[in-house]
């Protein structure tokens, strides 16, 4: 592990990066991302989880995927200490690219895994625990929605089984990158459309009821 200006390298090699950080219960940090140094893919990509303490340093790291290419987007520590994980997988699932759902124990261990989609391609950028100790998800479709690829809402209760999914978008691009359930027991979605808005790309913001129903846009 290299110093550099202040920030810890936690690389052996350029094939890896963070895509999700969490401070823990404990005062430490989570890191989510992705790796092609180490796990099952050999020169495919695995999902990566780094625990580190309060100064960064390493305490253990975990790896997760199959043969093909698997990302973690999105990490956050759950009630019970352990942590959800939602990313993307080449390796598992229905078919092209499907939203991928990790749920370990406090260390890292796999608890359960559960992979969401069609057909086509689909992934998931955003994952919080819900109030009723469910998981919502927040990412893109190919697979489903109007057109093109959607902005992807999945609920699921605390084993990651669907409770129910919704889709938002038009006839272009869409997709969901960051997901918070609101005081109402809604939740908020933010992302960007093709769909709408002034031209090429503008910011998606989306408020749904407890069910997913918008109730803005």
């Amino acid at each position: 592990m290299v110093m550099l200006n202040g920030l810890k390298l936690m690389a052996e090699a350029v094939m890896m990066g963070g895509y999700s950080v969490e401070q823990t219960q404990d005062g430490g940090y989570i890191i989510a991302g992705y790796t092609y140094s180490f796990g099952a893919g050999e020169e495919d990509a695995d999902v990566y989880l780094i625990k580190t303490d309060a100064y960064g340093n390493v305490e253990w790291t975990k790896t997760y995927g199959g043969s093909s290419y698997d990302y973690g987007n999105s990490v956050q520590q759950t009630q019970d200490g352990g942590f959800i994980i939602a990313g993307a997988t080449y390796s598992f699932g229905a078919g092209g690219c499907d939203v991928y759902l990790i749920k370990t124990d406090a260390y890292g261990n796999v608890e359960w895994t559960n992979t969401y989609g069609g057909s086509d391609y689909d992934g998931g950028y955003s994952v919080q625990q819900t109030k009723d100790g469910g998981y919502i998800i927040a990412g893109y479709t190919c697979s489903f929605g109007a057109s093109g690829c959607d902005v992807y809402l999945i609920k699921t209760n605390a084993n990651g089984n669907v409770e129910w999914t919704k889709t938002y978008g038009g006839s272009d691009l869409d997709k969901g990158y960051s997901v918070q359930q609101t005081q109402d027991g809604g939740f908020i979605i933010a992302g960007y459309t093709y769909s709408f808005g002034a031209g090429g790309a503008d910011v998606y913001l989306i408020k749904t009821d407890a069910n997913g129903n918008v109730t803005s846009h």
